[in-house]
């Protein structure tokens, strides 16, 4: 279990890197045409932001009626306002991203504990000026001192496992002051759950607002026009039917009972052929097989035995994805064909992928059945053929 733990530590860091690297990567170029890492490029439009929260447990299951608290949570954040280096960046009107600190004592509720998260985070204005009008989406990795266990934490009915996904919704209105400096308002929803990693999972979710100042390190660098960065136009794109295929495999692991000790596998081997239809955005046909260990055990609970074979679970999906530079965002929709396990069931995909060469991605995703359902949490890599 512990190994489990320190895997999904040392991937969800590895893509905070990656994040950060894409970063620093966009639109610096040696003199031979070739990219490289760059401090100085990284570093343009920089800024510290420290952010004080306010908020209260969001009741969304009746057992929680119990949890009633009012807390204060931090965070502390490196932010980079993009300025058009990338033909994405002007498209969503010059984003904000950034990687946070986040701790809250969580109400001092000996069942609950504190939080500790870290997580890479995109702010998208709406209205863009001295005064801008956005929504900021993050999602990390978090860890929780206290989590359920049947005899000495009975009570705690939400977070199954110390590690846990953490994610941050924020609306936000700042105004710039100066050049260096800006304040913002903001709220939203903090949430932490593992994703169905462990049972229970019902996750915390706390309403949150609060003020938040924000310091550019260097002298700010002027925006980029779009017309001034040589890109195809979309026309070009829907002329060329270039479609591109992909091989991935992705792992995850859960439990699903509060007494099962082990955690047990999950793997989800896919194949896709995507076709870019404009400048940010790819559409394309794919093939799963998923293998979940965790249907054997069940079946064997249920007084049946199914082989491997039997388990295995294909499936169909349509998938989408939207291009923001070296970093993207999938969704997947599709129909389970398997003869054993869940034929009756759509699933959903939604999850973040990362570049890390012409041909090597990595992604982490969250599989969901029938909308609502909570499978699995994956950490992938994959091959562009």
């Amino acid at each position: 279990m512990k190994r489990n733990y320190l895997i999904s530590i040392i991937l969800c860091f590895g893509f905070i890197f990656s994040f950060i690297s894409n970063e620093a990567l966009a639109g610096n170029k040696s003199e031979n045409g070739s990219k490289g890492f760059s401090i100085d490029s990284l570093m343009k439009n920089m800024e510290i932001d420290v952010r004080i929260n306010y908020g209260f447990y969001m009741h969304h299951h009746y057992e929680m009626e119990g949890y009633r608290a009012h807390f204060p949570m931090f965070e502390v954040s490196l932010q980079k306002q993009t300025y058009g280096k990338s033909y994405w960046q002007t498209c969503f009107n010059y984003p904000a991203v950034g990687v946070t600190a986040f701790y809250s004592g969580m109400g001092n509720i000996d069942v609950m504990g504190k939080a500790f998260a870290i997580y890479p985070y995109i702010y998208f204005p709406f209205v863009k000026g001295n005064t801008n009008l956005g929504i900021r989406f993050g999602l990390g990795v978090g860890y929780l001192t206290e989590s359920y266990d049947h005899i000495e934490n009975p009570y705690n009915i939400c977070i199954g496992s110390p590690i846990n996904a953490a994610a941050s919704i924020t609306f936000d209105i700042s105004h710039r002051f100066s050049d260096k400096f800006k304040m913002s308002l903001f709220g939203g929803l903090q949430h932490f759950s593992n994703g169905c990693t462990s049972e229970p999972n019902k996750g915390t979710n706390v309403l949150k607002g609060g003020i938040s100042a924000a310091y550019m390190i260097n002298e700010p660098v002027p925006y980029i026009k779009a017309e001034q960065l040589n890109e195809k136009r979309t026309i070009e794109y829907l002329k060329e039917f270039k479609p591109e295929l992909y091989v991935g495999l992705s792992y995850g692991y859960k439990n699903i009972d509060y007494l099962q000790k082990d955690y047990t596998t999950v793997l989800d081997l896919e194949l896709y052929a995507m076709e870019q239809l404009t400048r940010l955005f790819k559409l394309g046909l794919g093939f799963d097989l998923v293998y979940d260990r965790n249907d054997i055990l069940r079946n064997i609970k249920n007084g049946t035995e199914w082989t491997t074979i039997q388990i295995l679970n294909p499936g169909v999906h349509v998938a989408g994805e939207l291009l923001m530079g070296g970093t993207s965002f999938m969704f997947v929709v599709g129909k389970h064909l398997g003869e054993y396990m869940h034929t009756e069931e759509s699933y959903q995909r939604l999850g973040l992928k990362i570049n890390l060469s012409k041909h090597i991605y990595g992604k982490v995703t969250l599989m969901v059945h029938q909308w609502h359902i909570a499978d699995f949490l994956g950490f992938g890599l994959g091959f562009k053929l």
